[in-house]
């Protein structure tokens, strides 16, 4: 009887003790699993986070403040890699959307690059505003790479990029240097040719002055007796008879000369008796006028003289 009771108190002792090994374990297993489902909830509270401040990256229609929030999810990635309770899955949501905010700015930057790189045939083709227009897209692509060097690039790539951007820079350059100094040269050449134009007009236009003036040689005016008359002769004589025998050659064809009651080239100082000479007579007086090279005289009143030939006399018979 005391061996039966002896035998149950040490089931029920087991009992106990499987009962109490059983209940810590479940709850430390129950504890685990609430620890676990906190720190996935925590992850999953850092990764909404980070994909809501992402949308609103995106959201972003500044560039440059686009780029500086680029680098804030970098410094916060570095961060978080960092400590100690780090997860995998906040590392590598970190590291797709680092790569996405990335390509945005490489892909646009390829785009630009594109819109203002030239062939040798299109550079040469090429107006200079236009060309004047891809250096300066160029120009201003530098300036961004400069200020994504260290968010968006690493060292080789930009190198690469850079380097190529400045080759086409130069080429540009070398170009337009090149149209500018086409463009002087087609300058010069123009001015030039408006200058000899210019002479040639001023030549043409003394040219017809002079044509003008012998246009009018070998014409002489009537002019009264005792009067001054003008007459233009070319190579002709003054001829006065009977008193005198004088006479001088008109060496300036072509020029108008002045006489003194007679006409012609030469110039009588003593009036003849009988008014030989050119001109016209004061009344009832006729007047001949001889051609160029010729010599002529008028006669006295209602005589008249034969051109190109002397008279004499008073009657004004040639000889």
């Amino acid at each position: 009887m005391k061996r039966r009771k002896l035998v149950l108190i040490s089931l029920a002792v087991v009992v106990v003790i499987a009962a109490l090994i059983f209940g810590v374990a479940r709850h430390n297993k129950t504890q685990a699993e609430q620890a676990i489902q906190a720190r996935n909830a925590k992850v999953d509270q850092t990764l909404t986070a980070i994909r809501a401040q992402h949308k609103k990256n995106v959201a972003l229609k500044d560039d440059a403040k686009r780029l500086q929030a680029l680098a804030n999810l970098e410094t916060r990635s570095e961060a978080y890699s960092l400590r100690a309770d780090r997860k995998q899955p906040v590392i590598a949501l970190y590291k797709e959307l680092i790569n996405k905010e990335k390509t945005y700015f490489t892909d646009k930057n390829q785009k630009s690059l594109k819109k203002n790189k030239l062939t040798d045939d299109q550079l040469k083709d090429i107006k200079k505003k236009d060309l004047q227009a891809k250096l300066a897209g160029l120009n201003a692509l530098t300036d961004v790479l400069n200020t994504q060097r260290d968010i968006v690039y690493n060292d080789k790539n930009f190198k690469t990029l850079s380097t190529e951007i400045q080759h086409l820079s130069e080429r540009y350059a070398e170009r337009l240097r090149q149209m500018t100094q086409d463009e002087g040269q087609a300058s010069q050449t123009a001015e030039s040719s408006n200058t000899a134009s210019e002479v040639q007009g001023q030549q043409d236009q003394t040219d017809q002055s002079a044509s003008g003036q012998s246009a009018e040689t070998g014409q002489s005016g009537n002019v009264g007796n005792g009067q001054t008359g003008t007459g233009t002769s070319s190579g002709g004589y003054g001829y006065n008879n009977t008193w005198n025998s004088w006479y001088a050659p008109n060496n300036n064809g072509g020029n108008s000369g002045s006489v003194t009651d007679n006409s012609g080239a030469g110039t009588t100082t003593t009036p003849n008796a009988d008014n030989s000479g050119t001109g016209t007579g004061a009344s009832d007086q006729g007047s001949s006028t001889g051609t160029d090279g010729g010599n002529q005289s008028s006669s006295a009143t209602g005589n008249t003289g034969i051109d190109g030939q002397v008279s004499s006399g008073a009657d004004g018979t040639n000889p």
